[in-house]
């Protein structure tokens, strides 16, 4: 068991005030959480007794002096069935260390644990220093439908999980058009699609435009998938997603996705809004 220090910084402001003397103050303040070490010849078992939802957080050692972003993963197996990769991206943490010992933002993923007592088997699989740091909750993750985009290339059908999963194409020469009414909070997944070829770490942005002005850009670092296909499109192969959230003004809004910033021709889009 580890306890990890997080220190979080909050920042007050008064806009308005008489007489207009206040101060901008910043407020340390201590947090300590407990995390648990997963290493790849130290596994990690947990019983959880159902129906629940279990929320995972994870963190990594940082190492040194380096930059960007970092991919690592785990495997998990659920009452000894099949296994599940479990592919997370992340950035390194101002605020969250160990002793000395820098660390990286948390990334979480949901568990949806049926009736009854439950056992996890995490395996670590691939990180830079082999050591993944997890903590778990109790969460009900938020829900989210599907909704279908008014223009684009083509439909691509995901298998993941053994279901199929809606994605919209765009090319370079064909965005994604999608008319929706706000206020509203619109969840965007973006996979990159690599060809039956081509390998390795790729770079892509997802532009927003409305009315020709771009309203959100979004730059992610893909690489090929190992736990999904397309159904329908056996030439293509689908990146790890990635995922963005657009707050949607009020009234109608006619909005456009666009690739940018490769070579890559196509991309799929998942767009979703959550559920009332």
């Amino acid at each position: 068991m580890i306890k990890i220090m997080v220190f979080c910084f909050i920042i007050g402001q008064i806009k308005e005030i008489n007489p207009p003397n206040g101060l901008k103050i910043k407020i340390q303040t201590y947090q300590e959480d407990t995390y648990y070490l997963l290493t790849k010849d130290r596994p990690l078992e947990v019983k959880v007794e159902g129906p629940t939802w279990l929320r995972v957080y994870t963190r990594i050692p940082w190492p040194e002096d380096d930059k960007g972003s970092k991919a690592y993963k785990l495997i998990l197996q659920e009452n000894d069935m099949a296994e599940k990769f479990i592919t997370l991206e992340t950035e390194y943490s101002k605020v969250a260390k160990l002793d000395k010992i820098r660390l990286s933002k948390w990334r979480s993923f949901y568990i949806n644990v049926p009736k009854g007592i439950n056992t996890y088997h995490f395996i670590a699989w691939r990180a830079p220093s082999d050591t993944i740091l997890m903590k778990f909750s109790f969460e009900t993750p938020k829900r989210w439908v599907d909704i279908i985009p008014n223009e684009y290339n083509a439909k691509l059908e995901l298998v993941e999980d053994e279901r199929i999963i809606n994605y919209f194409e765009l090319t370079n020469t064909k965005p994604v058009i999608l008319v929706i009414e706000g206020p509203i909070t619109l969840k965007v997944i973006s996979r990159l699609n690599y060809s039956m070829t081509m390998d390795g770490e790729q770079f892509y942005s997802i532009e927003v435009k409305e009315k020709d002005k771009i309203v959100k850009k979004n730059s992610f670092r893909a690489y090929r998938s190992e736990t999904t296909t397309y159904h329908n499109r056996k030439e293509l192969m689908p990146s790890n997603p990635r995922t963005f959230y657009l707050k949607i003004q009020k009234g109608r809004h006619s909005l456009q996705f666009n690739i940018a910033g490769t070579n890559i021709e196509s991309a799929g889009l998942r767009l979703m809004v959550e559920e009332k």
